[in-house]
């Protein structure tokens, strides 16, 4: 029998038990493999409800601009963005979101289990209590928004340059338009120039809108997900791993639904403050930004482009959560091969 001592250090060996670096990086694999597919799928959807939160007709940014620079709908968006500017505009400032994304997901989906799991400790196995799922969910968005804000700031900057441009040629500005320091010709130019010009506050313009956003907008997210899965599973005391692809998609979808369905008036709010100039800036703040828009375009104006967002959310949240459930089985499946392979470069490292 070990000794007390013994004891005592392999229950604080238990307890402060850092896993190897490989599988810390595999717990964010799924979640990277989900970024890359939401941003593939639904950059254009996203492009569009941009548009219409701050070019559609009636609203503030609208104001002026000429008729091919004013969306009636998502259609009328999509038509008018492929005659001007070619298809390749709906792909605009995706750069910075799709390596954003790589790491927002990486970074949402690790917090949402762990937080799940620090909350659960103690319930039954299975058990499913809301409150602890849309507070880890919440948490995971306040987490994520740190990534999030610089880069939908970029993707919304790239997204509005023809737009500022537009506006500034009709203000009577030079030749090109647009303050140089404003006219960004990539994301990476972009990043820099604002940087430079403006700071961290600059990059992280539409940061306490964007904070409220996630928070509300993933804890409803999660929420959709698993209960979706819980009640899919529950139903023939299946486990999660026995649900067909198809169910998973249709949870994601859900997810999505809950996601856009609790957070658009506020993104309305953020795409308006970030597409605003950093310079001179239309909008105080978050609070200003919301009163202007309710008096001038109405509760409606919030919700403008929410279609297009809902529409997004079905193959885009479908192939989110294939990514994620399909990355983790591949891991699952693989681990005992990536244990070896990881013990047998950590073996050899040591040799040398």
């Amino acid at each position: 029998m070990p000794a007390l001592g013994q004891m005592e250090n392999a229950t604080l060996m238990e307890v402060e038990h850092t896993p190897p670096v490989h599988k810390r990086m595999l717990d964010i694999l799924p979640g990277v493999s989900g970024g890359v597919a939401r941003i593939m799928v639904g950059q254009p959807f996203d492009t569009i409800k941009t548009r219409l939160q701050v070019l559609g007709k009636g609203t503030i940014g609208a104001a002026g601009m000429p008729a091919d620079m004013v969306y009636t709908s998502g259609m009328d968006c999509v038509r008018k963005m492929m005659k001007a500017e070619g298809p390749t505009s709906l792909y605009k400032g995706t750069v910075a979101p799709l390596l954003g994304n790589m790491v927002l997901l990486g970074i949402h989906f690790p917090t949402f289990t762990k937080t799940r799991a620090y909350l659960e400790q103690g319930d039954a196995p299975g058990a499913f209590t809301p409150w602890k799922i849309l507070a880890a969910g919440a948490a995971a968005g306040a987490a994520g928004s740190v990534v999030s804000t610089p880069t939908e700031l970029i993707r919304t900057k790239m997204q509005m340059v023809r737009k500022n441009n537009i506006l500034a040629q009709m203000k009577g500005a030079a030749a090109g338009g647009l303050n140089p320091e404003e006219n960004y010709k990539g994301n990476w130019d972009c990043a820099k120039k604002i940087l430079r010009n403006h700071g961290l506050r600059g990059i992280y313009s539409g940061y306490l809108s964007t904070l409220l956003r996630d928070m509300q907008g993933y804890a409803w997210f999660f929420f959709g997900y698993e209960a979706t899965i819980h009640y899919l599973a529950g139903q023939h005391g299946k486990t999660r791993a026995d649900l067909e692809y198809w169910q998973v998609m249709g949870a994601g979808v859900m997810a999505g639904f809950g996601l856009w369905g609790s957070m658009f008036p506020i993104d309305t709010i953020k795409s308006k403050i970030q597409a605003d100039s950093l310079s001179k800036p239309e909008f105080k703040g978050t609070i200003d930004c919301m009163k202007r828009s309710i008096a001038i375009e109405g509760y409606g104006g919030l919700w403008r482009g929410v279609t297009a967002a809902l529409w997004r959310a079905i193959p885009v949240n479908a192939a989110i959560f294939l990514a994620v459930e399909g990355t983790r089985q591949l891991i699952s499946d693989s681990e005992e091969t990536i244990d070896a392979l990881a013990a047998s470069v950590q073996d050899k490292s040591l040799a040398a």
